[in-house]
């Protein structure tokens, strides 16, 4: 099987264009995810790839854009890849692949071709989660010592399931057309159970169907079936990070350690880069495209 993917890559390198001057573009869906990735995780690629934000070519920005965008370029003649959030999955309603709970068979889908990177975890955001970049950030705002590592993760699988009711109200929100709630709504509750109660007191009846306690209860358990209880902290968020909103625990993070006045997410990009832990699973797609050049 890699030997044919390395095959389908090497076949659409041969239809480079000359404005890329021979090097592979890769379109993302923000300004933010290309400084993330260019300046931040991938700069010393940069010879052999260029990360494009959509808009650069296509009408819109985000995930649409991004499938847009590789899809003209093709059309040209142009060879073009593109990484695009999982929540992308949600948008385009294909929900055995929002609930896929395995990685492997998750990647195989390839739902919008063999050149776009649907990511694992539900957005880029999600992998600026890591206890290490938080906290040393944290300690240098506060002028403290760092936390050992287990008692940040605990706290950040502590915010991961407040959010697990947060991520089904707004799985429902979209099935039934309806506005979500932001990234910072759940930061002012403490707890899981405290959330929970506040979105079955004040949104479920947003909804105008009277099975929206119902689903509410399905889409919990959907998101939940990503956990692993028995796992350590690390473990647990690394499982949770895949279906609740990356943003939203940044913004329960940021909240919950006086940090909203942080712009964080290139700094939180730098320190990753640093401590070499750029996640493989986006390595490798970049790795594997810049290969082509």
């Amino acid at each position: 099987m890699g030997a044919i993917k390395h095959q389908q890559f090497m076949a659409d390198s041969d239809r480079l264009s000359s404005r890329y001057g021979g090097v592979p573009v890769i379109y993302v869906e923000s300004e933010e995810d290309r400084h993330v990735f260019g300046d931040c995780w991938f700069r010393d690629r940069l010879s052999k790839v260029e990360f494009k934000p959509a808009l650069s070519v296509a009408a819109a920005s985000g995930c649409n854009g991004v499938i847009s965008a590789v899809s003209e370029e093709l059309q040209a003649g142009n060879a073009a890849w593109g990484i695009v959030d999982r929540d992308t999955v949600m948008s385009h309603n294909n929900w055995a692949l929002v609930h896929e709970t395995n990685d492997s068979a998750y990647e195989a889908k390839k739902p919008f071709g063999d050149n776009i990177k649907t990511l694992c975890r539900w957005e880029m955001e999600s992998y600026l989660v890591d206890a290490e970049a938080l906290e040393y950030h944290s300690a240098c705002l506060a002028r403290k010592l760092p936390r050992p590592l287990i008692e940040v993760y605990q706290e950040l699988c502590d915010h991961c399931q407040a959010l697990v009711p947060h991520a089904a109200i707004n799985a429902i929100f979209h099935l039934h057309h309806q506005r979500g709630v932001g990234d910072g709504y759940t930061n002012q509750f403490a707890s899981r159970t405290d959330v929970d109660s506040e979105i079955q007191t004040t949104l479920i009846s947003r909804c105008s169907v009277a099975v929206a306690s119902a689903e509410y209860a399905q889409h919990i358990a959907h998101v939940d079936a990503f956990d692993t209880p028995e796992a350590a902290p690390e473990e647990r968020v690394k499982g949770l990070l895949r279906r609740v909103h990356g943003k939203a625990v940044l913004e329960r993070f940021r909240f919950a350690n006086k940090m909203q006045n942080i712009e964080l997410d290139g700094l939180l990009a730098k320190r990753i880069e640093e401590k070499g832990q750029v996640p493989l699973e986006i390595e490798n797609f970049v790795t594997q495209v810049a290969a082509t050049c």
